[in-house]
């Protein structure tokens, strides 16, 4: 294959990569709006919870940087996650001054029964490529990850 038919290929498949990460978003919000909803919870606090459970818990500052929330903005999810029985306060055991916000066990029977069906789908499918595809895909999404954030700020900037 020619130098000019593998650019011309490549510069395809950057747009077709592309086209389905669109595609990706499309269908991530979709799920999370049914899952919000389900829960009787809105997006920003289902978000919320996504950080809280991936880390094991946080502080509200910490939930606040990662969710991209003013700290009152959290106060006021947290109280609304700890009305529904979602998220509980507790003492950090290495500094008992601070609070972490954690999931409760109702949480995670409820996120179970949503998740668990679409994750034993997620696994089989993550077991197809081989070890150094997988290798690839996470070099190229922690990547990815990098770039949003810098964007975030530049809008948030108003650049």
């Amino acid at each position: 294959m020619s130098r000019e038919n593998r650019e011309s290929k490549k510069e395809r498949l950057i747009a077709e990569l592309s086209e389905e990460f669109r595609v990706s978003g499309i269908n991530d919000i979709a799920f999370d709006e049914v899952v919000a909803d389900r829960l009787g919870i809105n997006r920003t606090d289902l978000n919320c919870m996504d950080v809280i459970e991936r880390h094991g818990g946080v502080t509200a500052g910490e939930l606040a940087t990662e969710a991209g929330l003013t700290t009152g903005a959290v106060t006021a999810v947290v109280d609304r996650l700890e009305r529904k029985g979602y998220v509980r306060r507790t003492r950090d055991t290495e500094d008992r001054r601070k609070v972490k916000i954690e999931v409760t066990p109702a949480f995670i029977a409820e996120a179970e029964k949503i998740y668990g069906p679409l994750f034993e789908e997620w696994s089989e499918l993550m077991h197809r490529p081989t070890i150094g595809q997988l290798e690839a895909m996470i070099e190229f999404m922690r990547a990815g990850n990098e770039v949003k954030p810098r964007h975030i700020e530049r809008v948030r900037r108003g650049e």
